[in-house]
């Protein structure tokens, strides 16, 4: 007698697991337009986050070693010169996720990186704070870091939003 099983799968196996297969693949391919999305949109937005903390840490560290009064949170005026109404390079401020707690170290910006005070128009929260170094000794450097945190953005897994970090430090 001929045994005619030999172990291999029926055309009933086969539709079923090409049926499991065909429902996985739609269901993933309905997710990609919104994962290509999403990725180009928090790739742009770090990448801005992330020139705009370049600008200010510039911005800080041109000024004098011991400045304690120039205002940086506003737009220099036709002359580039600053009002004198701010903190410049005195240690304070605090950096995210912790709001701004103090009005002279954060300032906001529009999407494309202008201060704003117009609460529609902010995209960008920007937080610096300053450290001398060393801490308890003679101060030799300045240390200068700066947040931005995109307030447009999709929240992260922990509902936190995207911060950028930049520091640098400044000698006398």
């Amino acid at each position: 007698m001929h045994d005619h099983n030999k172990g291999g799968f029926s055309l009933i196996e086969t539709m079923i697991a090409m049926f499991i297969l065909v429902f996985a693949l739609i269901s993933l391919a309905q997710r990609m337009p919104l994962a290509i999305v999403v990725n180009k949109n928090q790739g742009g937005v770090a990448t801005k986050a992330t020139g705009f903390a370049h600008d200010k840490v510039e911005e800080l560290t041109g000024l004098a070693f011991t400045d304690g009064t120039t205002n940086v949170t506003v737009n220099p005026n036709a002359n580039g010169i600053y009002p004198a109404t701010g903190r410049g390079l005195l240690v304070g401020g605090n950096l995210p996720p912790a709001a701004p707690a103090d009005a002279n170290y954060f300032d906001y910006l529009d999407q494309f990186g202008a201060r704003t005070t117009t609460a529609a128009n902010i995209a960008f929260t920007r937080q610096w704070q300053i450290t001398d170094l060393p801490v308890g000794g003679p101060t030799s450097y300045k240390q200068i870091t700066v947040g931005v945190t995109s307030n447009k953005s999709f929240r992260s897994g922990n509902g936190a939003l995207p911060v950028t970090v930049s520091t640098t430090l400044k000698t006398q």
